[in-house]
């Protein structure tokens, strides 16, 4: 078995990744298995391996140790070679610095967090939660702070939710659960939030239908951009064409630092962006898309600096 340091609480430069290339499973979709992997379109498998690859690169790049999932998976690798989407690696699994949470996926996604659990497990990554197969929770995003927001999406069961929360506020210092509509284009948290550094993200706020802050101590309605204000987080809100072209999903480099797709932001956004010191890495995406999936859900985020785990 291999250790590795992982957590992500900190906001501190990403350090350590795991990708999934998806030799194997990209070649099986069509007009008929396209829906059930949830692709948005017939990817040429070619073209989206070299894509993938190029981003992988990109990381190397950027310094950032880049893991193949492939490579720490021995017992499952027949059912990994079946999984189309397993390659969006962030829906699958967060990790803090108590270890993983990992997600119990649906539909055609079930069994992915076999997968992911087993590469973890050789990595010497504890799993701190695990959903039991008769739940469905797609996934959360670990905030500065200590904070962790769940985003009660079409891809959760809100009974999933509610038993995780006793658990999530022992390990968190807050929860904060928003109540999302129930469409494909919200499906995920990172598709309506997205932390830039430690005082600033972006958000779709008309998504957040309702807003609640959970502690071991209380349950209580809050108005989010107050709330955050109070954090000194600042959160500048996107527009309706912004969010439907993953433009709240990215993957932080460091504060202030992104790699995002250069359809995502309007020319008026990365303005204000840059005018705050924030500097964007473009990726222009053309085969990733038919994934309908971000960078971000491409990007296990194992390690960053600032975390002992």
């Amino acid at each position: 078995m291999n250790t590795l340091p992982y957590g992500t609480e900190h906001f501190g430069r990403l350090k350590t990744v795991m990708l999934h290339r998806p030799t194997h499973s990209i070649q099986e979709i069509n007009s008929v298995t396209m829906g059930y992997y949830l692709f948005d379109a017939i990817p040429n498998p070619d073209h989206y391996l070299e894509e993938h690859d190029n981003y992988r690169k990109l990381l190397q790049a950027q310094k950032v140790l880049t893991l193949e999932l492939s490579d720490n998976v021995h017992n499952n690798r027949s059912l990994m070679n079946t999984l189309a989407s397993l390659p969006y690696l962030h829906d699958s699994s967060v990790i803090s610095n108590r270890g993983a949470i990992i997600s119990q996926m649906g539909g055609g996604r079930h069994g992915e967090e076999v997968v992911v659990r087993e590469a973890l497990t050789n990595l010497g990554v504890p799993v701190a939660y695990e959903f039991s197969p008769i739940d469905h929770f797609e996934g959360c995003l670990i905030l500065p702070g200590n904070i962790l927001l769940i985003a009660c999406t079409e891809r959760h069961r809100r009974a999933s939710i509610e038993k995780f929360l006793p658990v999530a506020v022992s390990l968190f210092t807050e929860v904060i659960y928003v109540e999302c509509p129930k469409a494909r284009r919200f499906m995920h948290a990172d598709m309506v939030y997205g932390q830039v550094s430690d005082s600033m993200a972006l958000a779709f706020l008309p998504a957040f239908l309702d807003v609640y802050s959970i502690t071991s101590k209380e349950t209580r309605a809050i108005d989010f951009i107050k709330h955050m204000s109070k954090k000194n987080i600042e959160i500048i809100n996107l527009s309706d064409q912004e969010q439907k072209t993953w433009g709240c999903s990215f993957v932080p480099l460091e504060p202030n630092l992104l790699i995002h797709y250069d359809i995502a932001l309007s020319a008026q956004t990365r303005k204000v962006l840059h005018s705050k010191g924030v500097e964007i890495i473009e990726v222009h995406p053309n085969a990733l898309l038919a994934g309908g999936g971000s960078l971000r859900c491409l990007t296990l985020q194992l390690f960053r600096e600032g975390n002992a785990g």
